[in-house]
């Protein structure tokens, strides 16, 4: 994990001030007493927060609305010995547009799931905050893309959190994956191959089919930067929500659990249709 702005004060043995400040995206939030809320904050220097805004819920909060959740905001904070207390907050992108439409909202939520799960609390990862602000930016500038524009940033953030898929070649064999129908394995993370895919001892575990399409976007991916068009632009709708789906199997089986946010995308889009599965 890179270095945070106290590591030479840690280095040098001296304690790192009690107060700083970061620039954060609210990941998430919940009540508190009578008045209070606990954020749960992604800062850019200082890795993943959980802090006290105090007051947040009256009506005459310094804070106003200034600490919803996706915000991205400027704030000074006070290091306490189990939780932070936010000092003052001000708004850099509210993102207040992302929030009002119901399909980008949960697509953003997702995002902030995602970056709340593979992160630990206090370990600077100033590249994953990179990549959930530009995946939110990206919701709001192109709203029509927004299954693939989800589908590329979890891409990219299993492989900023060390879990790269390997999408350019069989994961099984190291061959290429070969023309028509195609197949992802969940269990060993990227395509295979025809043959690995017959060869059942061969590792291939549980696999999903996919369309030539979505594997050549994949691949696309392994070589590109969160936020551009593959060659042609954007693919066709029913391949976005296809790699859509495919990465929601992919994280689950990676992070060993159930993301509730997928649970909310099933409900609002009850027709979906998962990627069939065999193996």
């Amino acid at each position: 994990m890179p270095a945070g702005p106290d590591a030479g004060a840690k280095a040098a043995g001296r304690r790192p001030s009690p107060d700083y400040t970061d620039t954060g995206i609210v990941l998430r939030s919940h009540k508190l007493g009578e008045a209070d809320k606990i954020i749960r904050v992604l800062t850019r220097e200082h890795g993943k927060r959980s802090a006290v805004a105090k007051g947040l819920r009256r009506t005459t909060s310094r804070f106003g609305a200034r600490l919803e959740p996706l915000s991205c905001v400027r704030m000074l904070a006070h290091r306490g010995r189990s939780m932070d207390t936010i000092r003052q907050v001000e708004t850099a992108d509210s993102f207040h547009e992302v929030r009002e439409d119901l399909e980008l909202f949960v697509c953003a939520s997702a995002m902030a799931e995602l970056a709340d799960g593979v992160t630990q609390e206090q370990e600077p990862h100033p590249e994953l905050f990179d990549l959930l602000l530009c995946g939110l930016r990206l919701l709001r500038a192109e709203p029509s893309r927004s299954a693939f524009v989800l589908a590329s940033y979890e891409f990219h953030v299993m492989a900023a959190a060390g879990f790269e898929l390997r999408v350019e070649a069989c994961a099984g064999c190291g061959g290429r994956p070969g023309p028509g129908s195609a197949a992802f394995s969940l269990d060993l993370g990227g395509l295979a191959c025809e043959r690995c895919r017959r060869d059942r001892e061969g590792g291939a575990g549980r696999l999903v089919r996919i369309s030539p399409e979505a594997a050549r976007c994949l691949e696309w991916m392994a070589g590109s930067e969160l936020g551009g068009l593959p060659p042609g632009g954007p693919p066709a709708r029913p391949v976005q929500a296809e790699l859509r789906l495919l990465m929601d199997r992919v994280l689950e089986h990676w992070m060993e659990r159930e993301f509730r946010t997928h649970r909310v995308m099933r409900r609002i889009s009850p027709g979906r249709k998962a990627p069939a599965e065999k193996g």
